[in-house]
């Protein structure tokens, strides 16, 4: 089972997809994927929340380095 997971990292496209499959499921099954869905929507929000402050950080890296800064500076 690790190697599977490790074959297909969590991204906010698997998880929008799955959720759009549990949401499926929801109207056919009712409730009981209720839990399912309200966790996977908690780890979109969560991977999200990570991807902008990683992006956050790439552009405060690129903008010192255009600024003439270098990466020797930082060090």
């Amino acid at each position: 089972m690790t190697k599977r997971v490790e074959q297909f990292p969590l991204t906010v496209e698997r998880l929008e997809r799955a959720l759009v499959l549990i949401a499926y499921l929801i109207e056919l099954d009712g409730d009981v994927h209720l839990s399912m869905y309200e966790k996977f929507e908690a780890e979109l929000g969560e991977l999200k929340t990570k991807e902008a402050i990683k992006n956050r950080a790439r552009k405060r890296l690129e903008s010192y380095l255009n600024e003439g800064g270098g990466l020797k500076a930082i060090r």
